[in-house]
């Protein structure tokens, strides 16, 4: 009777569980009184700020890229790019954000034959050499390297490894002159014998 007790209570448990679930229009109405009070709206402030879920709201819209699409590449958007770009506080700022991107695209460049053989054609043009000669001879540029290399030899970095050489250079001499005065000692001992 117990047994039989229990499981009739279990039951109507489960069936007071079954029947007091809130409908969909009672759910509806509860997130909607949530998002209405100031703790609702501070969360879904958060949620709009995380940038992965902006950029998923954003960029999944096919009317967002449309719209893109269609304001860039007519009239008004080329002309709106040609006057941003004639801003050098713009171009700046566009220039520092892809610095690494470029210098990335450069060194993969570099590595390219086909990339390398172009800059030799392009370089070996008898145009090209003599406007590089040119370039190289005159005043500024040679004001420019002789600024270079001051800048190069003052190096504290380089003073160090100047240093290093001359004691390096210093020790060598020191050491072939001691080898040729045992070569000459060992020469007049030898004729004298």
């Amino acid at each position: 009777m117990f047994r039989l007790f229990v499981i009739v209570f279990l039951l109507a448990g489960c069936g007071m569980q079954q029947a007091a679930a809130p409908s969909y229009d009672e759910i509806k109405k509860m997130m909607t009184d949530a998002l209405q009070t100031e703790d609702g709206k501070k969360a879904l402030r958060q949620m709009l700020t995380d940038p992965e879920l902006r950029e998923l709201i954003i960029l999944e819209q096919p009317e967002v890229k449309k719209s893109i699409e269609e304001t860039m590449l007519s009239k008004e958007g080329e002309d709106f790019w040609k006057k941003t770009f004639e801003d050098p506080k713009f171009t700046e700022t566009i220039a520092k954000s892809m610095k690494k991107q470029q210098e990335d695209v450069m060194k993969e460049l570099i590595k390219d034959p086909s990339f390398q053989k172009d800059l030799e054609d392009f370089f070996g043009q008898p145009d090209m050499q003599k406007q590089m000669e040119s370039a190289m001879q005159s005043a500024n540029m040679k004001e420019h390297l002789q600024k270079v290399v001051e800048e190069t030899i003052n190096s504290p970095l380089l003073q160090i490894k100047w240093q290093e050489l001359i004691m390096a250079a210093g020790k060598s001499s020191e050491e072939g002159g001691k080898k040729d005065d045992k070569k000459s000692e060992e020469e007049k001992g030898g004729k004298g014998k």
